[in-house]
């Protein structure tokens, strides 16, 4: 494959939607590795296919696939835990084995790092990895790491190791003295919810004598004494209440008697809010948490069980079951099927993108009062001529330009609705327009034929 064309014909590979799995064969395969990045770096593609190239001969490759592209829905599509480590060891082998692809280990390291779709947990496994480059990069997340962790790199065999844990040990005991205490300033609320405060500064906060946001900020803040811990849990802003009963040192019995509410989930992008904290524990032992927030940090976490994403993915908080279905891979169809069904906030569609999310037998939605369940038809194959057409008429304008790009519109009615200024684009994106409409559609635009 040479030239523009194998150029073009890659890219074509890297956007592919489906993939059937005898050409995903031949393209781990593949001689050029172009076809190889196309695979490893495609979105669409099963992660657990795209991780048989984390140890390709080709650096390049390699590192494009833990590398990857963001999903068009937003979400991580993340490789399976062992693929990351495969990809560690490959990475941190010899330097002489990079030969002349211009790529050093750092540059493959930071590849790494700087993926959106790497989970937390790979970074912080760095602690325990034999290679010592990668136990220096674990102190660079200090703040985050759990306390045993932190006590392992401050007793380390490596020097340079022991003595950068150490300085990330006192950084993390060093008061905050900066804090700007102007009325509308924002400045410091992010070192407000991790850093030491003063005594007196932290009376400031907590009396409600500083900016009222702070008191939020502070609600999370690890290092906040006992006494104006329990000041919080009693704040009249339900915000705060919430900050502190998910607080990691406080038991079950702590939270329950906090009189906090768990905010709604109004946005897929809300999970932004449940980005995992250094909890005591593990993503499984938060999913078995009878407060609903630690489940939704415990859905958004990479590391849950099998067993314990299938239960929060049926868990009675509406939040906690869109967020598995949003970050979790493998939750069954049906439980896709309705987490899509309950949540009617934003960018529910991108819950349709998800692996596994049901084809087929959408179409006994055509009579539903919900508009997207409606607009589901589309997705099935099998769905009844006479289905679809009449959802053609839809009241609703999404429901009708949904349909509108089912094959099994016929082609008379697709040839009448071409020339609707309304369902026209949707129509002209149907697979099953006729080949010689497609090629007058594009004659009249001035669209030069291939050779």
């Amino acid at each position: 494959m040479t030239g523009e064309l194998g150029r073009v014909a890659c890219n074509g590979l890297a956007e592919a939607t489906a993939l059937p799995q005898d050409v995903i064969e031949v393209m781990v395969g593949h001689p050029d590795r172009r076809v190889r990045m196309a695979l490893g770096g495609n979105p669409h593609v099963d992660p657990v296919q795209r991780a048989r190239l984390v140890a390709d001969p080709d650096r390049v490759v390699a590192t494009r696939t833990v590398d990857g592209k963001r999903h068009p829905d937003g979400d991580p599509r993340p490789l399976p835990d062992d693929g990351y480590a495969r990809f560690l060891s490959h990475a941190m082998s010899a330097e002489s084995a990079f030969g002349d692809q211009m790529l050093t280990r750092d540059d493959v390291l930071r590849s790494l790092l700087s993926s959106g779709d790497t989970p937390q947990h790979i970074y912080r496994s760095f602690v325990v990895r034999p290679e010592p480059e990668l136990r220096l990069t674990a102190c660079q997340w200090w703040e985050h790491l759990p306390f045993a962790d932190r006590v392992a790199l401050t007793l380390d065999p490596v020097r340079k190791i022991r003595g950068r844990a150490r300085r990330g040990a006192i950084e993390v005991r060093r008061c905050l003295t900066d804090i700007d205490w102007a009325p509308t300033n924002r400045g410091s609320a992010s070192a407000i919810s991790r850093s030491p405060l003063t005594r007196a500064d932290a009376e400031r906060i907590v009396r409600g004598e500083a900016p009222p946001h702070y008191r939020y900020y502070a609600a999370g803040n690890p290092h906040l004494p006992a006494d104006l811990v329990a000041c919080l849990a009693r704040d009249p802003d339900p915000r705060v209440r919430y900050a502190v009963s998910i607080r990691a040192e406080l038991t079950e019995q702590q939270r329950a008697a906090i009189d906090y509410a768990v905010p709604p989930m109004e946005d897929l992008d809300d999970a932004i809010r449940y980005v995992p904290r250094p909890l005591a524990g593990t993503p499984d032992e938060w999913a078995r948490s009878a407060h609903p927030g630690l489940r939704r940090i415990a859905a958004c976490s990479g590391g849950l069980s099998a067993e314990r994403r299938d239960a929060l993915a049926v868990d009675p908080d509406l939040g906690v079951r869109v967020l598995t279905c949003r970050h979790q891979a493998g939750v069954a169809p049906e439980s896709l099927l309705g987490g899509y069904r309950d949540f009617r906030g934003c960018h529910r569609r991108r819950l349709t993108w998800r692996p596994g999310f049901p084809t087929y037998g959408l179409a006994r939605f055509a009579g539903d009062s919900d508009r997207g369940m409606r607009e589901l038809v589309v997705r099935d194959p099998d769905a009844p001529v006479d289905v679809v057409v009449g959802l053609l008429a839809d009241p609703e304008r999404s429901v009708r330009a949904a349909l509108a790009r089912h094959p099994a519109v016929p082609v008379d009615r697709l040839l009448v609705l071409l020339d609707d200024p309304e369902l026209g684009p949707y129509a002209a994106r149907n697979p099953a327009l006729p080949v010689e409409v497609m090629h007058r559609i594009l004659d009249a635009a001035g669209v030069p034929r291939g050779r």
